[in-house]
């Protein structure tokens, strides 16, 4: 499937019935506002954090403090944009990747019967959106008030999610995660991409 940043980077893709509060896990690429270089700057492959990026990197891995349930995996802050994968424990996730991840094994919910929606336990879930509404909300509030600054976007309200489906596509897309500073001259999303450079033509996990 051919890169299209218009479509990988800015717009969240819902599969067509599929229940975001049943458990699962999500890789997600979210944009700052207008693609400014906000969050650091790749130096010699290596991401170096400004101010800005080491808060929103601080507000990822707190995440875990309002919403207990979910499970923190791979993360990657750039100039301009984040990676970050996080996990759902529920009956939707693969007991493989729940082991992969640390994520418990939630067993189905009682009273499922097949072609009807799932029996949500007493408490509400915790769903897929909640999880990147509560970090985008939170790093945006903050990094206001470390620039001294009020009522202005940090992220893009758009973003792509992506199903992880089993180990194998975990594996990928950690590598994938993990190399993008190293891959910084072939980002699309990079503004100083020499000319001529297509960016990264494929990504192999889709």
């Amino acid at each position: 499937m051919a890169y299209d940043p218009k479509k990988h980077h800015r717009r969240s893709i819902r599969l067509r019935g599929y229940d975001y509060a049943d458990g699962g896990a999500y890789f997600m690429t979210i944009c700052v506002h207008n693609k400014e270089c906000l969050l650091g700057r790749v130096v010699e492959g290596q991401m170096v954090l400004s101010d800005a990026g080491q808060t929103v990197q601080r507000v990822w891995l707190s995440l875990t403090q309002r919403l207990p349930a979910v499970v923190l995996d791979a993360f990657q802050i750039m100039p301009n944009h984040l990676h970050g994968v996080f996990v759902i424990p529920g009956p939707g996730l693969e007991p493989s990747l729940a082991a992969a991840t640390g994520a418990p094994v939630v067993p189905p919910y009682p009273n499922r019967n097949k072609g009807t929606a799932s029996r949500a336990p007493t408490n509400r879930r915790v769903a897929m959106g909640d999880v990147v509404g509560a970090f985008k909300s939170i790093a945006t509030i903050q990094v206001n008030r470390l620039l001294s600054r009020t009522g202005t976007r940090l992220l893009q309200e758009n973003f792509f999610e992506h199903i992880i489906r089993n180990v194998d596509s975990l594996g990928k897309i950690r590598a994938y995660i993990s190399e993008n500073p190293a891959r910084w001259l072939e980002d699309p999303e990079n503004p100083d991409r020499p000319l001529g450079n297509p960016g990264d033509p494929q990504l192999p996990w889709l």
